[in-house]
């Protein structure tokens, strides 16, 4: 994607950088705004489809609450039909999510049909299935496998509540780096319960398979939603950015893509800049053929519309008009960050009405 590229161009340019960084997400909005005004917008970095809610499971703070598989999820028809849509009005790139993706009984036959059509597929899993699916998944080129721990073996598989999970991540990692995958991501969601944990999780981190480490504080969508417990307070923010800085310098490490704009709370200014492309270059669909502006906000109440009833190519191009007009909110006002960040995270706004700043300066 242009923004992909020219972020890492003028991140070489260290005196030019951090004025970008601060303008980086107006920039990138209006240039949306203004091809989707000459009916040209794409979703450029990709689709998440969560193929199934089906999950083997059973994350406390999971954003999709996964567990049971919808009543009402897609068929193998009605998948095909939704790739070959995607691939008529030039999508690139799909991530097939969850749930966990690899319990949908048609998910390599799905893999298999993406290529086929040459939308190139992605990953997000959980990895518990990748080594015994290994000789199926291997013949295709992925963009990115994004896969999560949250700590040392013994705290990771209690809080997935599965054995031998940690040691799959870790395997699945090193199977798609024999194949070259680019993006092996390893993301943490961060809350207190772990928080004494990283150090010695970032260990097992750089000697791992993986390409990059996101530090994701839990946001208060899907099951964490009422869990307040499960939020970082401000100190603990600035000790984690405290932490990604020095563990930066050996091992590629940023905060998860929805909390970037903390490192402007805190100063900084390096690596990928904010910005909140939901409903602009992604959005996500789910089981059912909802489809919604964000892959972390999972509420059907946010649905534009449903590929059973309309294609997800007239979804894209006439809905998510709040996200494609002036976003503005009260807790906005005045605030110096406004053009580096254009509202934040629009789970948490449209959720909340106000982003992490309060948290941060412990208000």
């Amino acid at each position: 994607m242009i923004f992909d590229y020219f972020d890492r161009y003028l991140e070489r340019v260290p005196v030019l950088y951090p004025f970008y960084f601060r303008h980086a997400a107006t920039y990138k909005r209006n240039y949306c705004l203004t091809m989707h005004k000459l009916g040209l917008l794409k979703p450029w970095s990709f689709v998440q489809w969560l193929v199934t809610n089906k999950c083997n499971f059973t994350c406390p703070f999971c954003e999709s609450s996964s567990g049971k598989p919808m009543t009402d999820e897609l068929d193998t028809r009605e998948a095909r039909l939704l790739l070959d849509d995607m691939a008529d009005m030039g999508v690139k790139r799909v991530i097939f999510s969850g749930g966990e993706p690899f319990m949908r009984d048609d998910i390599l036959e799905l893999i298999d049909y993406s290529v086929a059509k040459g939308i190139k597929p992605g990953l997000v899993t959980n990895s518990y299935y990748i080594p015994e699916l290994w000789d199926e998944l291997k013949k295709h080129r992925y963009f990115l496998l994004f896969t999560s721990l949250d700590g040392p073996p013994g705290v990771h598989e209690k809080i997935r509540g599965r054995q031998h999970a940690y040691d799959r991540v870790m395997t699945a990692l090193e199977l798609f780096h024999s194949i070259n995958t680019p993006s092996r991501l390893i993301n943490t969601a961060v809350h207190p319960d772990n928080f004494e944990w990283l150090p010695q999780l970032a260990e097992s981190v750089i000697k791992s398979h993986a390409t990059e480490w996101r530090l994701s504080p839990i946001t208060s969508v899907g099951r964490a939603a009422d869990q307040p417990d499960y939020a970082l307070s401000g100190d603990q923010q600035k000790s984690l950015l405290e932490f990604m800085v020095k563990i930066r310098k050996t091992f590629p490490t940023d905060l998860g893509e929805s909390h970037t704009y903390l490192k402007l709370l805190g100063g900084y200014t390096f690596g990928k800049p904010f910005f909140c492309g939901a409903g602009l270059t992604r959005c996500a669909i789910m089981a059912n053929g909802d489809v919604l502006a964000c892959q972390q906000v999972y509420d059907p109440a946010y649905s534009e519309g449903n590929v059973r009833e309309r294609p997800f190519s007239e979804i894209w191009k006439h809905e998510f008009k709040s996200l494609r007009g002036q976003r503005s909110y009260d807790s906005c006002k005045g605030c110096e960050h406004l053009s580096a960040c254009r509202s934040g995270c629009w789970a948490d706004m449209e959720n909340h009405g106000v982003c992490q700043k309060p948290a941060w300066e412990n208000l």
